[in-house]
């Protein structure tokens, strides 16, 4: 079983409650709270309205050309970019537009966000990063409408400096004083003088097979870099470095490759179709199930690590790691877990253990003597198979709790629900089409990933948290009639931290949110009951809910989260490195994620985390940067 923390301290933003526990003991709280405050993990503080037709005055006229237009505003940049003129750089931006950059002009993410923000950053890094070769990237340009009274003309380019390849998108507005760019991100693509490795020859010239060849290299492998977690992240990670010529090795506690999939509860499969999953390198085989089932998942990461002959150390920890006064790193793993004890000396460390700490269960008076039942954390529930005919509670409503209550309704196990605070509920029928519809195979023919994956992390975090509150809205009342028979059974949902739905959910508290996979229609006819509130205490037979409600339960599953990743640093890294890290997660003011991809306050270590689509797309950043550090040609992060 996994490390269990135990909430001895409970955070008050998610507080829709009656009480809370503190120290073991239960204190009335006099008026309910939100689920959680707009402003927890949350602290951008550049939002503006978004450019409305009515707000700029005027409409994208009948008659403009896309293609012309976007040549225009490229020669444009072409203009400014090519000579270092900040000034004429800064004033094709409306007075709220916005440049959010990965690499290509600060080497680092950054975001400026308004006029002023962009002036002070243009004319700091424009003058000694001159970019030139500006060309059209598929898609076409398009005149974009997503809603009657917001238009703007978005296209995609690519640029070089002098150390790189980048692409841009750009989407900009017409107004009175002409064509002017709303949001502009520039993001890296490769280093000119350290390109992708062409494949190995392949042909077998030693003396040992392919197989044994592998092993040897893995055993003596002397690692540039140390990548702690074979999830996604590590794996992809790996792949990447491999592929610029850098070695990696993954150091996992796992048995095998993809445990953090095949060693869920058995009835998983994702929630969102695959399309827009895929590694990169090696992408899902045709025919591939549209909702991968969790130990398939499992089993594409070990095909993954074995395809892209990525170093991998199974059943293996980090025994020790520590920095000298020049951050250069000695690493000790326990290689394999038979007391192996090798000493690394990486020049780069990164954590790929996920957003996830360690498992929470709160602090219940009585808990430890109550003998009615068993208690268990989903992490540690991997089917409900053995309750049938007996009585289960779910505490906890987001996606794993839903998921746990379904496998018992499905098996006609008499289950219930334990609802703290509203959780935002959407359902797949109208959410997948607007989140991931650009990565839709069109008759059987599946989208270019990276095209696709330019346009889905193009918005900035102020222009995206806007059309978050809109796209919310939209799904509300196209769910209007789920969400009309949930409320009616005692489900309680909202739209989300800060009106955005799941947006804002996802870059803080990295869950609160379900899309229905199947658990909603068994609350709706009645297979999944609903309490609200909380465990009020334990005696040793029964099960107090909030209210004084008695009830008796078998199995009682805690679908209540995790702590930090910090926690996962500390656990592994030593408090420490732990203590010198800046927060993990969460929106800095800019609109940047913290630490995630970027500096992470100890030098050289790296926090690799995120979603399957975050995977493939920002760990072609980090391996870039990695790779220019490791070469020597690196500039030092923009810092202003």
């Amino acid at each position: 079983m996994a490390p269990t923390a135990v909430l001895e301290h409970v955070n008050e933003h998610p507080a829709d409650l009656k009480s809370k526990v503190v120290e073991g003991e239960v204190q009335t709280e006099q008026q309910p709270k939100l689920p959680l405050a707009d402003n927890y993990m949350y602290d951008f503080k550049y939002n503006h309205a978004l450019p409305t037709i009515d707000a700029l005055g005027q409409d994208i006229a009948a008659d403009v050309d896309p293609i012309r237009t976007a040549e225009a505003l490229v020669a444009q940049l072409s203009d400014v970019l090519g000579a270092g003129d900040a000034a004429g750089f800064t004033d094709l931006f409306l007075d709220y537009g916005v440049w959010r950059d990965k690499l290509a002009f600060t080497w680092d993410y950054r975001t400026f966000n308004f006029k002023e923000n962009i002036a002070r950053a243009a004319k700091d890094l424009l003058p000694a990063t001159r970019a030139k070769n500006l060309r059209f990237l598929s898609p076409a340009p398009q005149i974009q409408r997503p809603y009657p009274d917001l238009a703007y003309l978005q296209f995609v380019i690519s640029l070089n400096t002098e150390l790189a390849n980048a692409h841009a998108v750009v989407q900009a507005v017409s107004t009175s004083q002409g064509w002017k760019i709303w949001t502009l991100h520039t993001v890296i693509e490769s280093l000119h003088d350290f390109p992708e490795l062409p494949p190995a020859d392949g042909h077998m010239t030693g003396s040992i097979s392919w197989e044994k060849q592998r092993a040897k290299e893995d055993d003596e492998i002397v690692p540039d870099v140390v990548i702690i977690g074979g999830g996604q992240n590590g794996l992809v990670l790996a792949a990447r470095l491999k592929v610029l010529g850098v070695k990696a090795l993954i150091v996992d506690r796992g048995a095998e490759i993809g445990e953090v999939w095949t060693k869920r509860y058995e009835y998983l499969s994702l929630h969102f179709p695959h399309w827009a999953d895929h590694f990169p390198y090696f992408p899902y085989p045709d025919h591939w199930p549209t909702y991968t089932p969790a130990q398939k998942q499992g089993l594409y990461m070990q095909w993954y690590a074995a395809a892209m002959e990525l170093a991998v150390w199974n059943s293996s920890s980090v025994v020790k790691a520590d920095q000298d006064a020049n951050g250069n790193w000695t690493v000790q793993v326990n290689k394999g877990g038979k007391d192996d004890i090798r000493t690394l000396k990486p020049k780069h460390v990164v954590m790929a253990t996920s957003l996830c700490g360690v498992p929470t269960i709160p602090v219940i008076p009585g808990i430890d003597e109550w003998k009615g039942g068993i208690y268990r954390h989903s992490t540690a529930h991997d089917s409900s198979r053995d309750f049938v005919g007996k009585k289960v509670l779910v505490v906890g409503t987001s996606s794993s709790g839903f998921d746990t209550a379904y496998d018992c309704a499905r098996r006609n196990i008499d289950v219930t629900i334990l609802q703290r605070s509203p959780t935002y509920i959407m359902s797949l029928t109208h959410s997948v089409p607007r989140a991931i519809g650009g990565y839709e195979p069109k008759n059987g023919v599946r989208p270019d990933l990276d095209e696709q994956d330019r346009l889905a992390f193009a918005n900035p975090t102020g222009p995206g948290e806007e059309l978050g509150r809109r796209n919310a809205e939209y799904l509300e009342n196209a769910d209007k009639e789920l969400l009309d028979a949930l409320h009616a059974k005692g489900l309680r949902t909202w739209r989300g931290q800060r009106g955005t739905g799941n947006g804002t959910l996802g870059q803080t508290r990295n869950g609160g949110f379900y899309f229905d996979a199947g658990a909603c229609e068994n609350i709706i006819n009645g297979k999944i009951k609903v309490e609200p509130g909380y465990i009020e205490k334990f005696t040793e037979e029964k099960v107090i809910l909030s209210g004084g409600r008695e009830r008796q339960y078998d199995l009682i599953v805690f679908a209540t989260g995790f702590s930090n990743t910090i926690d996962s640093v500390k656990s592994t890294l030593g408090d420490k490195i732990a203590d010198q890290c800046e927060p993990i997660w969460g929106i800095d003011e800019e609109g940047e994620f913290r630490s995630a991809y970027k500096e992470s306050g100890v030098p050289n270590l790296w926090i690799f985390v995120g979603y399957l689509p975050y995977t493939r797309f920002h760990s072609k950043r980090l391996a870039l940067r990695l790779k220019a550090l490791i070469e020597g040609v690196s500039p030092s992060p923009y810092t202003a």
